[in-house]
């Protein structure tokens, strides 16, 4: 492994780190920082493109969750892939679950391309896909697509 593809898996795995940290925080702003201002931000059929809509999407989440008080949560990734690409950029794979204070509340999985730009790494495509989620999860009442509990 030369410098460039270690600078690309580091960089790339701090950006991931960086969105469950900023998330589960409730930092919204740095969070949003997180992607290209033309970014595309997917969870399961619901695109949102550009930063504005991404916000707009994480502060109906947010109050979507503190509705039905299951804060605070954390997200822990696991079988984390990074696929450092030629020209470069990365493409990465995650599994997610997301605990609240009830327990385990939607997992699933992350798939992105992501790019450095002036040193910072930023997704440019983040696709989300809740495989699952607990009957009483608050991904029910948005009709959000999973197996259910």
């Amino acid at each position: 492994m030369d410098n460039a593809e270690l600078r690309t898996r580091v960089g790339a795995a701090h950006l991931l780190a960086s969105y469950t940290y900023f998330a589960d925080s409730g930092r919204l702003d740095p969070l949003v920082d997180l992607f290209l201002p033309d970014a595309v931000f997917r969870i399961n059929d619901d695109t949102n493109v550009g930063r504005e809509a991404i916000a707009a999407y994480f502060r109906s989440a947010g109050e979507s969750f503190r509705s039905v008080d299951i804060l605070p949560g954390r997200h822990h990734l696991s079988s984390v892939y990074i696929d450092p690409n030629p020209q470069g950029g990365a493409t990465t794979y995650a599994c997610f679950q997301f605990v609240g204070i009830r327990g385990a509340d939607h997992w699933g999985t992350y798939r992105d391309e992501v790019v450095e730009v002036d040193g910072a790494w930023r997704f440019a495509r983040r696709r989300v896909t809740v495989e699952g989620f607990a009957v009483d999860s608050p991904l029910v009442a948005a009709g959000s697509r999973g197996s259910g509990g």
